[in-house]
């Protein structure tokens, strides 16, 4: 949660101090690139504790991209109920 809070407060400060500096309410493409970029690394810090709550609830999580599947469950086994 500290990585999570930090990014976020980094990418407020980034957005707000883009507002602040010359010229005056213009934003650069480089902070909106960096803002993205911590909320991306702030996201990606909480996907495993959104999928481990996910799996001790009892759901099946499944993501599909062309051949490839990546299924994620509690069942020991590691086979996936029919859908």
């Amino acid at each position: 949660m500290t990585t999570f809070r930090i990014t976020l407060s980094l990418s407020l400060t980034l957005i707000l101090c883009g507002f602040l500096c010359p010229p005056m309410g213009v934003i650069d493409d480089s902070v909106l690139t960096a803002t993205g970029l911590l909320l991306a690394f702030a996201t990606l810090d909480r996907l495993p504790l959104l999928l481990e709550t996910f799996a001790k609830s009892g759901k099946v999580i499944q993501l599909r991209k062309g051949d490839l599947t990546i299924s994620a469950s509690n069942d020991p086994a590691g086979e996936s109920p029919p859908t």
